[in-house]
């Protein structure tokens, strides 16, 4: 039998679930929400071609995950991979995309490192976050650089309703708990919440001894707290003016082989900003916003020249100014926008460059005829290493009926090195100051099915990515240019209900190469899914859940001693509902304790309990 028969097999339970979604869809309630990172403008996304999903904040939780990275990998066409327990590096792929080429937004702002293009998700708190927008395929024609493979954006709490507290506690494996409590009120002209987490846990060991060099026998542990907080105003009906702030600091142990002994790395990341948004005329809003993120990593490190250890720093900093004008006529709605991105890096490592400057003018329109649908966006931009690049994207709906859509997208994407990958000076050579931006093409085109409450979507995409950079494991991970990395591949979503069932599932099968080897992309596996059925009961919510993925690789040259095998992880869940403002669950992640590894050499988590109790109502 073939491995890819093989990690087929292995997935079955995945592809047998979303099947019998499919075929037994009866009556159920889907109701549309608006999203924004589609277009930059507020829109029904049942009348866009775009295709994006949204996370609530209910969902959210009911994924059961520790962080927004492990949720995030229940969103179809979406891949997760870390480095061992919280805290760790992790990285995110969007259509089988590299991780730094998705773009990270916190409201409107980018969040991440400039130096290698990341964003560490579990410092993101979930009990900060209002919804996830996921936006899958290239979205540079509407933020620039890094929008290659899709855009995460997060938007967090707002004040809201009569003024009430929430509060909820967990408690599980590892001695793992964490507590998170906040205030939101929006009454009259005023809106204010205010949050405020904190979390610990023992952890468990990152490395298998397998990973000779950075082996260390011991539990790797981890503590966060945060705070955010959004207040605004409004003039009239008109006229709002607002400043939110998001400030996350971490400590996570990692192994090191012990140079240094028991070393920590403490990560934080902040983002403030102020906005105006102002109704000019009937037709015309404008929103002006101007806000600054900073992303600071401070790591014990060793010296390898003098056998001292010392304390690295790699610290980013984005100010940034948005602009955005949606303008409404006769002839569809008008996207006028304008952008100002300055970042800059501080490290203990030397750069020669240590920043540059982006400017940005971007125009958007779209219109329904009928029933066509019809979008389009173009960006032109200028940047202080790379020059001027230009951008372009456009969409097609067709309904065919109350029930079929026809969607389709064209467009490019641009994507700059970072500043690792440009100028890191590690002692030896790793860097490499010749690299050329990434450039792609894309295409997808997909049927949605809605009827009977059911909402079915079948999606093929293909992303050919020109000069993609990766690293070459066979140079000491020195990043090089690819002739062109391509990306093919669909996915299959569906959800809805079977009599008083709530059945979800999605399956991505997709190949992620490089077009000249013909090996795949690391991490990324050529098949993945999830699936999840639920029911309500009285006061009682039980859901039982899978996740998985097929063979992947570690490294660009598909070695086998960097090969990790496919697997299927399932988790439980249970909800009761104390009182009419209190709640109380158990949650059972990787319910069968399966081993498998999402980084060579790094340990997942094997089976963990959670429990944990929330509040939310009581105005003052």
């Amino acid at each position: 039998m073939s491995k890819s028969s093989f990690c087929v097999l292995r997935l079955s339970p995945l592809v047998l679930a979303l099947s019998a979604a499919v075929a037994h869809a009866d009556n159920a309630s889907v109701q549309p929400t608006m999203v924004v990172t589609a277009t930059r403008i507020a829109t029904n996304p049942d009348t866009l071609s775009s295709d994006v999903s949204v996370l609530t904040g209910s969902q959210l939780a009911a994924t059961g995950a520790q962080t927004l990275g492990e949720a995030l990998a229940t969103v179809p066409g979406v891949q997760f991979s870390r480095s061992g327990g919280l805290g760790q590096p992790a990285s995110l792929y969007i259509r089988g995309a590299n991780a730094n080429q998705t773009l990270v937004l916190v409201d409107g702002q980018r969040m991440g490192t400039a130096t290698n293009g990341g964003t560490n998700f579990d410092l993101i708190p979930v009990s900060a976050i209002d919804h996830v927008e996921i936006l899958r395929g290239p979205a540079s024609s509407l933020y620039g650089s890094d929008a290659v493979g899709g855009v995460v954006q997060i938007f967090t709490k707002r004040g809201q309703g009569t003024a009430h507290v929430w509060a909820n506690t967990e408690y599980g494996t590892d001695s793992t708990w964490s507590v998170a409590t906040g205030l939101s009120a929006g009454q009259d002209d005023t809106r204010v919440a205010v949050g405020f987490s904190h979390k610990e846990s023992e952890g468990y060991n990152l490395t298998k001894p397998s990973s000779t060099f950075y082996y260390e026998p011991d539990r790797d542990g981890y503590h966060q707290t945060s705070a955010n907080f959004d207040l605004s105003h409004f003039f009239g009906d008109a006229n709002e003016l607002g400043i939110r702030g998001l400030y996350v600091q971490s400590d996570a142990a990692y192994d090191a082989g012990g140079f240094p002994a028991n070393p920590w790395t403490r990560e934080t990341q902040s983002n403030i900003s102020v906005y105006s948004r102002n109704q000019i005329t009937q037709s015309w809003q404008s929103t002006l916003t101007v806000g600054m993120s900073q992303d600071q990593s401070h790591a014990d490190s060793w010296d390898y020249n003098t056998f001292e250890p010392y304390t690295s720093r790699f610290d980013t900093r984005q100010k940034q100014v948005n602009w955005d004008n949606r303008i409404d006529s006769d002839y569809g709605k008008w996207l006028l926008a304008a952008e100002y991105l300055n970042e800059t890096v501080t490290s203990t490592a030397q750069y020669d460059v240590d920043g540059r400057i982006n400017k940005a003018v971007i125009g958007g329109w779209q219109d329904d005829f009928g029933a066509n649908h019809l979008q389009a966006n173009l960006r032109v931009e200028d940047n202080s290493q790379f020059g001027h690049e230009t951008t372009g994207n456009v969409g097609y709906a067709y309904r065919f009926s109350k029930a079929w859509q026809f969607t389709a997208n064209a467009g490019t994407s641009f994507h700059a090195p970072t500043f690792n990958d440009l100028y890191y000076d590690c002692g030896y050579v790793c860097s490499n100051p010749n690299l050329k931006a990434e450039k792609g093409r894309s295409f997808d085109a997909g049927l949605r099915w809605d009827a009977s409450g059911w909402s079915t979507t079948l999606v093929g995409f293909e992303n050919r990515i020109r000069d993609l950079i990766v690293l070459d494991a066979n140079n000491n991970y020195i990043p090089e240019n690819l002739n062109e990395g391509k990306i093919v591949g669909g996915t299959l979503t569906t959800q809805g209900k079977l009599g008083n069932l709530d059945l979800s599932g999605s399956l991505t099968r997709q190949n992620p190469f490089d077009h000249d080897t013909g090996l795949l992309l690391p991490r990324r596996a050529k098949l993945f899914g999830t699936a999840s059925i639920g029911q309500t009961v009285g006061v009682w919510h039980w859901v039982a859940d899978a996740q998985g993925a097929g063979q992947r690789f570690d490294d660009a040259a598909n070695s086998d001693a960097n090969e990790m095998g496919g697997y299927v992880i399932y988790g439980l869940g249970l909800d009761y509902t104390l009182a009419k403002n209190w709640k109380a669950g158990l949650r059972v992640n990787n319910v069968f304790d399966r081993a498998y590894e999402l980084v060579k050499n790094y340990n997942t988590e094997g089976r963990a309990y959670f429990v944990n109790l929330s509040y939310d109502g009581a105005g003052f």
